[in-house]
């Protein structure tokens, strides 16, 4: 039977008191911050006021998102991570060192120079429609897990014809994003507007089937019996490709 192999990023079978209070946050330590259930997973948020013996283990939250990092499918076999955030997380905070080998390994990859500055932006939604020389109408309707983007300073004036956006909604809209914006010779300029390369990165971790509620391997369900009883608990299983 599938059982939960990392949970908040510490293993079942070596659970220790580190473990026990990275759980009091529900924190994931790939990404350096509160676990966010790999992203895709909000639906299976785990209410803690309807349950007394977890809240008791995580009594400084109301709500966790489900922090299953990876399955084993049997025992002694190789785990199968199924959280994005397990295999790449580009959230700045401490690095693991896995997560700082990951890095510099798509560094290398993607041929980026280490003297320079990059600006990575998550759950990338692009959506567009077009219509071809046979009046046919084709959509593009997709989320990327990350782009990768180099940055460079640019007129709002260049960014407002470019985008056939007026020039003061551009300004608004860069200071509310966060953009460093500069005024210089009497022209607004932003200072790190995404530029080449621009590379975009897929994810891809294994998926997990629906499970059984009576059995409780549904995903949320295995993750509130491994924080209550360890590895005593049944986990849903993998959709293997």
């Amino acid at each position: 039977m599938s059982k939960i192999y990392e949970l908040y990023g510490y293993r079942l079978q070596n659970w220790n008191t580190d473990a026990e209070n990275n759980l009091q946050r529900a924190w994931c330590p790939f990404m350096d911050a509160e676990c966010d259930g790999g992203g895709n997973r909000y639906q299976s948020a785990i209410d803690l006021s309807n349950n007394p013996a977890l809240k008791k283990r995580i009594p400084e939250k109301d709500t966790i998102q489900c922090g299953v990092c990876s399955l084993q499918t049997r025992a002694g076999e190789q785990p199968w991570i199924v959280c994005p955030r397990r295999l790449l997380s580009l959230k700045r905070g401490n690095l693991s060192t896995h997560q700082a080998y990951i890095r510099n390994q798509l560094s290398a990859y993607a041929n980026l120079d280490k003297g320079k500055t990059y600006s990575a932006w998550a759950e990338v939604k692009i959506k567009t429609e077009a219509t071809t020389e046979d009046d046919e109408s084709k959509s593009f309707d997709y989320t990327f897990d990350y782009v990768l983007t180099g940055i460079e300073r640019k007129r709002i004036s260049e960014v407002s014809s470019m985008l056939d956006i007026p020039a003061n909604i551009v300004q608004k809209t860069a200071e509310k994003s966060g953009y460093t914006l500069a005024l210089r010779n009497g022209e607004m300029w932003i200072d790190n507007f995404p530029s080449d390369p621009i590379i975009i990165i897929e994810v891809m971790t294994s998926s997990t089937s629906g499970g059984d509620k009576k059995k409780r391997t549904q995903i949320a369900m295995a993750c509130e019996d491994a924080i209550l009883h360890g590895e005593n608990h049944n986990a849903p299983g993998i959709n293997y490709r």
